[in-house]
């Protein structure tokens, strides 16, 4: 790779190059997603934590952890990658750090998890915070790469094949974690010590395959300003671009909503009495879900932009809370509850973050990455706050309360402007 770039913007790429890179992401998305299916934070690691304690602010606490953790480097991480010319070694470093991390913490379950439960829960949330941190930096680092390795008119399909892998391994580890959660597993706690194993050979693979991508030795001008100087251009670009504050606002109530999921496990278990084994089940339906809707969300991405799978996204959003409010129906109810989390979810990642890369030419994408993230911190307390409004509120009540902020989420994703299709939709500094 020569480092040229089209006249968007974007770098040149052999067909040979970009087929590796084709390949070689599949596999680090697919073994990804298929670790982040096995410690879900939406099912497997609430599970977990109820065993540990019965407070339910430890399971917000959890999931504020990794939002916020994810978000707080982002944004000085965009200002380090100025002057880089290629940044993919960064990311093999945090994936290193993560698939260690569900190592140790595989060992102390096995080995303290029964006798000292309190002692696990410290070392998972210190684990987790690092892995959460780590996390952040490698958003807007995997976010550069990626824009780099593959082209834009095939991002859409490379994600959408991604996924739909990604989510087809991710439901038979479901069915893997099922097992292991059932009567003929081993048994609290090597069941989750086994859980945590397979986690960290998943990212070992993924590992692997990123290290497998062939980077675009892209320059980039290292900026002149300082740190403090660059979040004051931060703002002036939130505030003089128009269609950015739409998207953040869409993607926040987005985002928002998803503070309720690690709480449907908890109400399914402890208030509905659901069947520990139905975890498994539970998770599948997620991934599945997931994985049905790419089928959708990369066609529409590549055919008809982005916005229309933001829109879609922030339906299935809406119909979440409102299934779950439905689950004294039966234990159906929580499938379809998590096949439209999938969903969601699947859109957020795949609509939110493609559009953000056509909104900006190469120089300002990961900071525009990085600014989205940032003003969006105050939602990853969200998952805390409904942990301890769960104290004294019923889960339905808090689960109505998500569907009727869902609605002018909606309003706004409405009046968002494509890129593609329109310039002004672009953002500018």
């Amino acid at each position: 790779m020569t480092g040229e770039t089209t006249p968007g913007g974007d770098p040149e790429i052999a067909p040979s190059d970009y087929r590796r890179n084709f390949t070689a992401g599949l596999v680090h998305g697919v073994f990804f997603q298929a670790s982040a299916a096995l410690a879900s934070i939406h099912t497997v690691l609430p599970s977990f934590i109820a065993l540990l304690t019965p407070s339910p602010v430890a399971v917000g606490l959890m999931a504020a952890m990794q939002d916020g953790g994810e978000i707080a480097p982002q944004l000085y991480t965009a200002y380090r990658l100025g002057g880089r010319t290629r940044n993919k070694p960064i990311l093999l470093v945090i994936i290193t750090l993560r698939w260690i991390s569900w190592l140790v913490l595989a060992w102390l379950t096995f080995a303290f998890g029964a006798e000292h439960p309190g002692l696990v829960l410290i070392v998972l949330l210190v684990l987790f915070g690092v892995f959460s941190l780590s996390g952040g930096v490698g958003t807007v680092v995997f976010a550069d790469v990626f824009s780099k390795a593959i082209p834009a008119r095939r991002r859409g399909r490379f994600i959408g094949f991604r996924q739909l892998l990604g989510y087809s391994a991710a439901i038979a580890a479901g069915s893997v974690v099922g097992w292991i959660l059932s009567d003929a597993g081993p048994g609290f706690p090597g069941d989750y010590a086994l859980i945590f194993l397979l986690t960290a050979a998943a990212l070992l693979v993924a590992f692997v395959g990123f290290l497998m991508i062939r980077e675009p030795a892209v320059p980039s001008r290292r900026p002149a300003d300082t740190f403090g100087r660059m979040i004051r251009k931060a703002g002036w670009l939130a505030r003089h671009n128009p269609n950015f504050r739409r998207l953040m606002w869409a993607r926040g109530v987005v985002q928002a909503g998803l503070a309720l999921a690690p709480f449907y496990v908890v109400y399914a278990l402890d208030d509905r009495g659901l069947d520990p084994a139905m975890v498994g089940v539970l998770l599948s339906a997620q991934m599945a879900g997931g994985a049905l809707s790419n089928l959708l969300w990369g066609w529409l991405a590549d055919r008809s932009g982005n916005r229309r799978v933001i829109l879609l996204t922030m339906i299935t959003g809406l119909l979440t809370p409102l299934a779950a409010l439905a689950a004294p129906l039966g234990d159906a109810a929580f499938v379809v509850v998590f096949a439209l989390l999938g969903s969601t979810m699947s859109g957020l990642r795949l609509g939110f973050a493609n559009i953000v890369l056509e909104m900006a030419d190469p120089e300002l994408r990961p900071t525009c990455v990085a600014l989205l993230n940032t003003l969006l911190a105050p939602v990853s307390l969200l998952p805390l706050a409904v942990g301890g409004l769960s104290v004294v509120l019923s889960y339905p009540v808090l689960f109505a309360g998500g569907a009727i902020a869902a609605v002018p989420g909606f309003q706004a994703a409405r009046r968002i402007i494509d890129p593609r299709v329109d310039p002004e939709g672009a953002c500018i500094q």
